[in-house]
């Protein structure tokens, strides 16, 4: 089965270049048709489906982010991919909240547009085959399938049996381990099976133990749904009681819970279940009950605010730089107190590392590090947050990120510093007398002042100029010693025009005047 995808670009010699020079078809990919603008491409949609659309952002009319958002609202099984001529962060930002597969710079990389075509296909090829197995899986537990379906996905012809019975009161309960991904990193599969036993039973016997019925199932390996059916004399404070005596499974093992708002028709089922795991998502705040029901006062009145990203961002580059791993630890534990202090819940803080890999991994690309190889979790659109579902979690995620940069880093400068030394020895000797400046070493170095900087000073430790100064330094020093030559016309002869700046500059280097120099080294 092959990917079908559409190209959209206002140019058609690009569209054209873009269908007609890549040999998608070696990669399983079919492109059946081009658009030359975004309402042409939804048209060309209406009639014939695609898994990808490969759009350029800049184009009149409809550009390719206003594109992207009507893709997602009428053809949201298409992905999208953004390239772009700006290397603007806002379009990136844009692009990831729109849930964008991903984003390219122009002109394009042949082989990395490629690989990420590929690789979006695989993820399509993987969804269909996941999406058959679980429909052989619902088929198989039809009775508990129809609850989840009921539950998910708002399946009309299913009415729990349980809820026909008088007139009652229904809610959902979540539950869920804490500090899940830490617990699995531990624990074996089969002691995983074993707590999830006992964390069901633990549940459902506490509930029915006081007059409730409840059907139970685990819709994630980390998410355990209750729907509980009582009398309308129960309230929500009575299963909060209920629960807390089972939240504890193990010395080093709690559970989280959460209870949506009592409903009374089945028809409210699948919103009060999504309510219970929305609900569940505040669990990661110290400042609640392990147990979380729709209480304002607790949830919607937290003091909620996201620190800036540029801070971050350039207090990181610092340190991954300086190959400085204490300083990149303590901006680690700053950054996660931050989150604490703030009130972030884990998806607020995905998003916000998902924006910072993005501004730290240009930073690296205009510092010439090459990415190729790079592995970064951070690069998906979403994130398990049932798995990683505590700040020790996103603290893990996210120094395994700067980790891996790190290393991209130290190779990257360990691979260049020798020959960049020679390099520059040889070009600096050759031409100390002359006005150069750092930007024209780098430009001969064929890298980004920016690179060049930090491998400087990772080899000479010391910067380009006070380098070059030192340098010229040493010359005007041999022909103090050397010759008769008058101190301005030695001053001009390694590279300084101002007589005066010359001076200064040789007294902060030796201690001395270059007369007073000339004067030691003659009387000695």
């Amino acid at each position: 089965m092959t990917i079908k995808m559409l190209i959209v670009d206002d140019e058609p010699i690009i569209c054209q270049g873009l269908r007609r020079t890549i040999s998608w078809e070696t990669i399983g990919v079919e492109v059946v048709g081009e658009a030359y603008d975004g309402i042409e491409a939804l048209a060309f949609l209406e009639h014939c489906p695609v898994d990808v659309v490969l759009t350029d952002v800049n184009m009149e009319g409809m550009d390719g982010l206003e594109l992207a958002k009507e893709l997602k609202q009428r053809f949201p099984q298409s992905r999208v991919i953004i390239v772009s001529g700006y290397d603007h962060f806002e379009y990136a930002r844009q692009a990831l909240r729109l849930g964008i597969e991903d984003y390219l710079l122009k002109p394009v990389n042949i082989d990395e547009l490629m690989s990420m075509v590929q690789r979006i296909g695989e993820e399509i090829m993987q969804e269909r085959k996941l999406e058959d197995e679980q429909e052989v899986e619902r088929t198989r537990k039809w009775l508990m399938g129809q609850l989840q379906q009921r539950v998910i996905d708002q399946n009309e012809d299913y009415i729990p049996l349980m809820m026909t019975t008088g007139s009652c009161s229904y809610w959902m309960i979540a539950t869920q381990l804490s500090d899940y991904a830490e617990w699995t990193r531990r624990s074996s599969e089969e002691m995983r099976r074993e707590k999830r036993n006992l964390w069901e039973i633990s549940v459902d016997t506490a509930l029915r133990s006081s007059g409730l019925e409840t059907v139970s199932f685990f819709q994630h390996q980390n998410l355990l749904l209750s729907l509980v059916v009582g009398t309308q004399s129960m309230s929500t404070k009575n299963i909060q009681g209920i629960l807390s005596g089972v939240l504890k499974l193990s010395e080093d093992l709690d559970l989280h819970a959460s209870i949506s708002r009592p409903f009374h028709s089945s028809d409210q089922i699948h919103a009060s279940c999504m309510e219970a795991i929305s609900l569940l998502h505040y669990a990661v705040l110290s400042s609640l009950a392990p147990i979380i029901f729709h209480d304002e006062e607790l949830i919607f009145k937290r003091s909620h605010r996201l620190p800036e990203l540029i801070v971050w961002e350039k207090n990181l580059i610092h340190a991954l730089f300086q190959e400085n791993d204490a300083e990149l630890r303590q901006q680690m534990d700053e950054i996660m107190q931050e989150f604490r202090e703030s009130g972030s819940l884990i998806k607020e803080i995905w998003q916000a590392f998902q924006e910072l890999v993005i501004i730290l991994q240009r930073r690296l690309r205009a510092a010439g590090i090459d990415l190729t190889g790079y592995l970064n979790v951070f690069h998906s659109q979403e994130i398990d947050l049932l798995v990683h579902n505590s700040y020790r979690a996103m603290e893990s995620l996210l120094r395994a990120e700067l980790e891996s940069m790190f290393s991209l880093i130290n190779n990257s400068l360990t691979g260049k510093n020798h020959w960049l030394a020679d390099r520059v020895k040889s070009y600096i000797e050759a031409r100390y007398n002359k006005d150069i400046k750092a930007s024209e070493v780098a430009a001969w170095l064929k890298i980004t002042p920016n690179y060049f900087s930090i491998l400087f000073k990772q080899k000479f430790g010391k910067g380009f100029a006070e380098y070059l100064n030192e340098v010229r330094i040493e010359q005007a020093k041999a022909k103090l010693s050397e010759t008769d030559d008058r101190v301005f016309e030695i001053a001009e002869s390694v590279g300084y025009k101002e007589y005066k700046y010359f001076c200064s500059i040789f007294k902060t280097y030796t201690g001395v005047t270059p007369t007073q120099y000339r004067k030691l080294v003659h009387s000695t």
